[in-house]
């Protein structure tokens, strides 16, 4: 690009620009202030001016990611975009930006954060590394991977050659250097695939557990590994006379980190990692020690830059020899986040500053070649990649998609084009047109993938299971779902309660609730698919053992298995089974994934636990909205049976032991709280399950409260919407909608009155089953009756309350909760005080697909002694 002569601005003046190097004259070459009241522009102070810097990219680039997720695009698509409009092609490149946003004194500050930003990037991805997949891959997974890095890296080599066929106005010396170098990067970069970007776009199109999705994401981690390799070879063999010394003495770093430091962190910190699993020491207990790992990223990364390496190979290899354990868990936790949402932020508006669109193409001819160099870069490991799966007799749409999904270029491909620009080994031509390449390849990835997996608009027909449904003396199938370890002994009193018998056992699925956020949690899918292979080889290995060797990875994943092999051997032997399972997936979308489940163990029941946990007051927390909204679109989509569980301390069966036979056991106090519906009904079944199968349950007391409407129903004036008089018509209207809401459901009327007949005619000689049948006339008598029983019970089994016969009953009692996904009877037991010691179960029977006319025929079938 031929110069354009000076251009000005407010205390810069550009010298020279050209296709190598832009050189700039300006003002201040040194940070400092004066203070922001002596400032004449405060916002053009160096503090401010990064933090609006900092500000505008995360602001483009998040609102960027809002519009194109619904595109199942990737999420690094939106950060390239966020950095190319703010580089010099468009705003950028205006009098305005370069004068107050951007302008050329903050680009060494913002340089240098950027590639902060970029050193704890590769610390917190060596963190989440693991090697043991490669050593332990399958035959087809290598074959796959050497393809896709084979054949690229010679193509990108060619295709390089093919676009700089002229390089006027490169000085010798630099000429020479992208002659030499500038291919090997371009190769590299087409044969590497990003890891994090290509588990987000098969976590969006529901791959991720698929043959495809686990085959690709195995054959990314071997691909990173190569790529990382590589990168590392050509940056230090472009050290001018001094190739040999950078080899040897980054060899000896790299020696010196396994060898020495790694053995000295496991010594130092292995009190803390004991301390941690045995007395539970919190994440904050270890600010010490992460403080003094986090230091050490920046000394290695010093030493290996010094070394005449990259420094994120020294932040890279701290990354990788850090200890397992919770303290790596504590580091990846606290820092993640920030630096993948924040720190990196600033490296791709650096990217976006190097980037020029117009360059893309240097003149109308170029178009012939520019075009085509970027088509063919863009299929290069697709193809290779396709070829290499029909030859391992993967089908044709399932080759196809895995060719499409290698394509997957991210931050990994970014890294490399960045070191190439630094090395100088790529100028602003071959930079951009390589930088439009990984645009183009990652950002096609996730809508065609969509297109050829597309699910058709109505799903499959599912045979309803509910718990009513369950034939006497038969399998009842659970899938409990946990997010965490706090989860765990809830779940498994709760379960213990549920009364399994060798007539009438218990098949638990128990799912781990994987978040897909970082590198970390889609290696647990790599792990499984190398388990699933060694037990390929060694049948004898069960379903629990392929996950329980997550331990090494994820220490939640292996006390959570841990607990529920404990509980399945505590068990009379034949009563419970026990099956743990790992899901990882976008909170968004997982409840697809539990459905899924669901129908493939076909499920009676999905217990999940509640979003927030009890306090030490008797309180709750303020909960997990992420959780919430999982639960939220579990109820509204379930096809079977689910029941919300709010663990408030239920206890074990085993404080005591009963001298008759030996097995330990106190008695829970249970109320069922019947208004009706089928709701209702089906918590019913669900009490009736824990009480008596099929023998009475002598550790359960239920009783059944059965709320009926008196002669006097009225809505209550204390509970009505609004007392002000200006909405009168609003309260007539809502009243008369309830009283014929009550008219008009003598159906359900019916089949709740046929339900407590078959129920208590079954329980008629049950010692521990008992009625209270109570009239309430409005929403105010039932929450005084709820209150005058709060201190009775230490277990609540609720309806959800949808298609409920009695709405008055419970009219007004959602002006005293907040979780209305609950119904309003979970909803009011939950957020209350005066029952701030018993845990509740709400049930909700799901997607019905059962005739309601047959409520009778189940209900005597489930209860049937």
């Amino acid at each position: 690009m031929p110069a354009r002569g000076q251009r000005r601005g407010n205390g810069w003046v550009v010298l020279e620009a050209n296709v190598e190097t832009i050189r700039v004259c300006f003002n201040k070459t040194l940070t400092h202030t004066t203070g922001l009241w002596k400032a004449e522009n405060a916002l053009l102070s160096t503090l401010p001016l990064f933090f609006i810097q900092q500000a505008v990219i995360m602001s483009l680039c998040y609102l960027l990611k809002l519009l194109l997720t619904p595109f199942h695009i990737p999420r690094v698509i939106s950060h390239i975009i966020g950095g190319v409009i703010l580089g010099p092609s468009a705003f950028g490149g205006t009098a305005f930006a370069r004068n107050y946003v951007f302008p050329f004194k903050s680009t060494l500050t913002m340089e240098t954060m950027a590639n902060l930003g970029l050193i704890y990037y590769m610390f917190v991805l060596g963190l989440q590394v693991d090697f043991k997949p490669i050593f332990h891959a399958r035959k087809k997974v290598l074959s796959i991977a050497a393809a896709g890095i084979l054949l690229p890296l010679p193509f990108g080599y060619a295709l390089y050659r093919v676009l700089t066929r002229q390089e006027d106005g490169l000085t010798t010396a630099t000429k020479l250097k992208a002659r030499t170098y500038g291919p090997i990067f371009w190769g590299i970069i087409l044969a590497s695939t990003n890891f994090g970007e290509l588990a987000g776009v098969l976590a969006h199109v529901k791959l991720l557990h698929s043959d495809v999705g686990r085959t690709a994401l195995s054959v990314s981690v071997i691909s990173d590994l190569i790529c990382w390799i590589l990168l590392v070879g050509t940056v230090a063999s472009t050290s001018d006379g001094y190739q040999v010394y950078t080899v040897l003495s980054t060899s000896a770093l790299i020696i010196f980190l396994v060898f020495v430091v790694r053995p000295t962190l496991s010594w130092m910190f292995s009190n803390t990692n004991d301390a941690s699993n045995d007395n539970g020491t919190s994440f904050y207990d270890m600010d010490p020690q992460i403080c003094f790992i986090l230091a050490g990223v920046l000394f290695f990364g010093y030493l290996s830059d010094a070394c005449g390496a990259h420094s994120i190979l020294g932040a890279f290899t701290m990354g990788a020899i850090v200890p397992k354990g919770e303290l790596k868990n504590a580091i990846i936790q606290k820092v993640d986040d920030f630096v993948s949402n924040v720190m990196m932020s600033l490296f791709f508006l650096v990217l976006g500053m190097r980037t020029h669109v117009q360059a893309v193409i240097l003149d109308q001819k170029d178009i012939l070649f520019v075009l085509p160099v970027i088509v063919l870069a863009s299929l290069a490991k697709l193809v290779v990649t396709f070829v290499a799966a029909i030859i391992n007799k993967m089908p044709m749409r399932d080759s196809f998609a895995l060719g499409l999904v290698m394509n997957t270029k991210g931050v990994v491909s970014l890294i490399i084009l960045n070191s190439g620009r630094d090395l100088k080994a790529l100028d602003h031509h071959t930079f951009s047109v390589m930088m439009a390449a990984v645009f183009v390849m990652t950002a096609a990835v996730g809508p065609i993938l969509n297109l050829i997996y597309k699910r058709n608009g109505t799903s499959k027909q599912y045979k309803h299971r509910s718990i009513r449904s369950i034939q006497p003396n038969s399998e009842f199938r659970i899938l409990t779902c946990i997010h965490s370890t706090s989860n765990v002994s809830g779940v498994i009193n709760l379960l213990e309660a549920s009364n399994p018998t060798k007539q009438s056992p218990i098949s638990v699925f128990a799912v781990h609730l994987v978040e897909l956020r970082s590198h970390a949690s889609a290696m647990l899918i790599v792990h499984d698919t190398c388990n699933l292979n060694r037990t390929t080889s060694a049948s004898s290995t069960t379903k629990n053992q392929n996950h329980a060797k997550h331990a090494h990875f994820s220490t939640s994943s292996n006390n959570i298995v841990a607990a529920l092999e404990k509980f399945e051997s505590e068990c009379e032997e034949g009563s419970v089974s026990v099956e743990a399972l790992t899901t990882v997936s976008s909170y968004t979308t997982i409840h697809e994934d539990i459905c899924n489940l669901a129908e493939e163990k076909q499920a009676d029941l999905i217990i999940v636990p509640f979003h927030k946990q009890s306090t030490i007051d008797g309180g709750m927390d303020s909960g997990n909205a992420s959780v919430r909204d999982v639960n939220r679109n579990l109820l509204e989509n379930v096809p079977c049976s689910v029941a919300v569980f709010v663990d408030r301390g239920l206890g074990d069966l085993s404080e005591t032991k009963n001298g008759n036979n030996g097995q330990g056991h106190r008695h829970h106090r249970c109320s069922m709280l019947f208004i009706g519906g089928p709701d209702d009904r089906e918590a019913l079944a669900y009490a009736w399950r824990l009480a008596s199968n099929p023998i009475p349950n002598p550790n359960i007391r239920l009783t059944i409260v059965r709320f009926i409407v008196g002669k006097d129903a009225t809505v209550g004036s204390d509970l009505l919407l609004n007392n002000d008089k200006n909405n009168g018509d609003h309260h007539e209207e809502e009243n008369n909608k309830i009283l014929q809401d009550v008219k008009g459901n003598e159906k359900e009327k019916q089949l709740d009155d046929q339900c407590i007949e078959g129920f208590m005619l079954n329980a008629k000689n049950h010692p521990y089953i008992k009625l209270i049948t109570e009239v309430v006339n409005n929403g105010e008598e039932t929450l005084q009756l709820l209150s005058d029983m709060a201190s009775d019970y230490d277990l609540y089994i609720v309806g959800r309350g949808q298609g409920v016969s009695s709405p008055l009953i419970t009219f007004g009692l959602s002006e005293w909760g907040d979780c209305p996904e609950l119904g309003p009877l979970g909803d009011t037991l939950v957020s209350s005080r005066f029952v701030a010691n018993a845990s509740i179960i709400i049930v909700h029977r799901g997607a019905s697909l059962v005739d309601e006319s047959t409520d009778q025929h189940l209900t005597q079938q489930s209860m049937h002694v």
